[in-house]
């Protein structure tokens, strides 16, 4: 095993290990992934000093934010000499990370400006080159504040801040996600492979109240071409039962550092860690040893909860996003909007997916209740139990008020009854076929 912190590199060491992974970057030499490893390392203190900052503010800003940090995988520092051909390794301005997910857009910019006016109070300096894609998102529909700051007393060693609501972050996750189910590639080439899903993601960066009618129906085009919904959401609530269970064994407020890792079946793995030469030696060891290649990240999080985790790393865990619950919305809206527009044949086509769509989910969450009934390390844990009971119900919740929406949508005038009577036709099938679930679950 090497040895963490003990080697120190000079920046003509760092340019000859970045000419020599773009000239062979299949055939990576070990010694060359532990020098990689070593800068990762060489972060450590740095980036825990600017994190317990930023996490002190956010949290005056926002009691309930969730603010993570991490050190880029090694997978990424590579791919990112690869792509920037001039850059040596040591100068990449994202080696070191935190996040802060605040709960609206308006905390998220309160804190990025508490941020400027502390700024002669801090322990490091905010470089001018602030990227504020929330003022001005990206043509992709990304928005989020990105910063970077250097230490007073190790200028060498710049670490990013990234801002952004949960919203924004949902957004972005879920592009991540898309990328994972569907190999649309939309993170790192934008349209070139999947112009369809890379619209329906940039009209979903869209706020709620921005979306028009004619959104919707794409919405609802493109969802229903991909199975978007049925497919993205049969893949988290599995997820969501294996972390679950790797949850429900760990005792999660021991641990600060979690090594969260997925294969290509997309089964999330989580282990907890107290400290962070423990967790970084367990994932420079889980990294040289890959031979599934499974995609592993080591994240940092004070005082957390399985919920806040699952967001902070949706896109890695693959069991939580609620644009999924916008995207049905969508589509009801779609339905009533065809409804009261007498279209029968589009209105029947739209309905029935959302049911088809409902029916599923209402499965997925009666799976769900079994397995939560029948943990034995729930049972043993008050807290545990409040807080997936609590999961289970919200999710109810929602989807029964968003259901109660579109049902008081729709025109009850005499002159519809023709529509009337293809949507009791289509209410008695699938009110059928949820009763059916319930009496197999039972």
């Amino acid at each position: 095993m090497m040895e963490t912190g003990t080697v120190q590199y000079t920046t003509s060491e760092y340019k000859k290990l970045s000419k020599r992974i773009r000239n062979n970057p299949n055939n990576i030499a070990q010694d060359d992934y532990e020098m990689l490893q070593t800068l990762r390392l060489s972060y450590k203190n740095p980036l825990s000093t600017v994190y317990n900052i930023i996490d002190d503010i956010a949290h005056t800003v926002d009691k309930e934010c969730i603010c993570t940090y991490r050190i880029k995988r090694i997978e990424s520092i590579v791919s990112k000499i690869l792509r920037f051909p001039q850059m040596s390794v040591q100068n990449a301005g994202d080696i070191a990370g935190c996040r802060c997910i605040m709960a609206t857009t308006e905390l998220a910019i309160k804190l990025f400006n508490k941020l400027e006016k502390s700024q002669e109070k801090l322990p490091f300096t905010i470089k001018e080159k602030v990227r504020n894609y929330i003022e001005e998102p990206k043509p992709n529909g990304y928005r989020s504040i990105h910063l970077y700051v250097q230490m007073d007393n190790d200028p060498g060693k710049v670490i990013e801040i990234q801002i952004r609501s949960i919203e924004h972050h949902n957004w972005a996750t879920l592009v991540e996600i898309s990328d994972m189910v569907f190999q649309s590639r939309l993170k790192e080439f934008e349209d070139k492979y999947s112009p369809e899903l890379y619209k329906f993601h940039r009209i979903l960066s869209k706020r709620d109240n921005e979306l028009t009618m004619l959104d919707n129906k794409i919405i609802a085009e493109i969802s229903g071409k991909f199975h978007y919904l049925e497919k993205v959401g049969s893949i988290f609530t599995n997820n969501s039962l294996e972390l679950r269970k790797e949850r429900n064994k760990l005792k999660i407020n021991k641990y600060s550092y979690f090594l969260i890792s997925t294969g290509v079946d997309g089964k999330p793995l989580l282990k907890g860690f107290e400290n962070f030469d423990e967790a970084e030696d367990e994932y420079f060891k889980m990294f040289s040893n890959n031979p599934d290649n499974r995609n592993i990240v080591l994240t940092h999080l004070k005082h957390t909860s399985y919920d806040k985790l699952s967001i902070a790393y949706s896109n890695y865990f693959l069991t939580y996003n609620s644009i999924l619950l916008r995207i049905l919305k969508a589509i009801s809206k779609v339905a009533i909007d065809e409804y009261n527009r007498y279209s029968i044949t589009q209105f029947k086509k739209h309905y029935k997916a959302f049911w088809y769509i409902i029916t599923i989910w209402f499965g997925d969450k009666l799976s769900e209740a079994n397995v939560f009934d029948k943990d034995i390390n729930v049972k043993k844990s008050k807290r545990k139990n409040k807080e997936w009971a609590s999961s289970i119900f919200s999710s109810l919740l929602d989807v029964t008020q968003l259901i109660r929406n579109m049902q008081n949508s729709f025109n009850n005038n005499i002159f519809y009854c023709i529509m009337r009577f293809h949507k009791k036709k289509l209410d008695k099938l699938f009110s059928q076929e949820i009763k059916d679930l319930s009496h197999h679950s039972h």
